[in-house]
């Protein structure tokens, strides 16, 4: 009897084992090699902007968790150093070198195939964490399952809102916007493309979700084939956005910020705003004026 009793303690022992072992097993499979779940990933553009670029980065390491993001950064061909210093200072970023000037949203889409994260996170070089801004957005995301994309509070580096659109872009707001500090007409009209009188203090559905910054489930982000690479700059984040609407939501999500150094290149530049121009043609004679 206690021979008995002894063999069918020992088969328990022995499953109980072989069940941990395969939950440990599970475990280490969806982890990284740091034990941390491969949860967030984010890409960067660079193209001469080394110094932009160190502020962004020191202040991601400053804030955010590096151990638990995947970081790439996608080079446009800089001639500035930005290589050199980015090795030096900041070894957990993922490099990608391009040799020519592949514009933003074909070089954000080249580390879709290297993505196996939940989360995707596009960020400008001229951001500039002030507080763990990723993990409050892939909170919101995880309790908000009808979201596929999100964009936090941006502020301008003194703090003040920054205007950004959050409309579907229309001709008439294009128009409005190169003529804002001319004519109250086209301020009026900037004003609703940005959505400025109303009380936006709680997460908000928008139809326009800035490429400064924002968050995208990465199985979306995949399924849509990343940016239509198409468009070489401006635009791109417009279009990400309507086709994103489709499968879910989009909200603008104020419960936490970012700083961002805006600079509208395109109102100084010519070329630049050749750029925009064909870029803007591009999206509304795809989805409409």
């Amino acid at each position: 009897m206690y021979e008995y009793n002894y063999q069918m303690v020992s088969h328990h022992c022995l499953s109980i084992y072989l069940t941990k072992a395969f939950c440990v097993l599970c475990v280490v499979s969806w982890t990284d090699g740091n034990g941390m779940p491969s949860k967030i990933s984010a890409s960067v553009v660079s193209y001469n902007n080394r110094e932009q670029l160190m502020r962004l980065l020191q202040s991601f390491e400053r804030y955010c968790d590096v151990a638990t993001v995947d970081l790439y950064l996608i080079d446009n061909a800089s001639v500035d150093g930005t290589i050199a210093a980015v090795r030096q200072s900041f070894p957990w970023v993922k490099l990608i070198v391009n040799e020519r000037n592949l514009g933003f949203g074909e070089a954000h889409n080249q580390v879709l195939d290297q993505l196996d994260s939940e989360y995707h996170l596009v960020i400008n070089p001229d951001i500039v964490f002030i507080e763990d801004t990723v993990t409050s957005l892939a909170d919101f995301m995880d309790s908000h399952p009808q979201v596929v994309m999100a964009t936090p509070r941006i502020l301008n580096l003194d703090g003040s809102e920054q205007r950004l659109p959050k409309s579907r872009p229309r001709l008439k707001y294009v128009i409005a916007r190169r003529y804002e500090q001319r004519f109250g007409w086209a301020k009026q009209l900037c004003r609703e493309y940005t959505r400025a009188d109303e009380s936006l203090d709680q997460p908000t559905h928008i139809e326009n979700c800035t490429g400064s910054f924002f968050i995208i489930r990465t199985k979306i982000f995949k399924q849509l084939g990343g940016f239509d690479s198409s468009f070489f700059l401006y635009f791109e984040d417009n279009d990400l956005t309507v086709r994103a609407m489709q499968l879910g939501s989009v909200m603008f999500v104020p419960i936490t910020q970012v700083l961002h150094g805006y600079e509208r290149a395109a109102m100084r530049d010519l070329s630049a705003f050749i750029t925009q121009a064909r870029s803007m043609l591009r999206f509304f004679s795809k989805h409409g004026w």
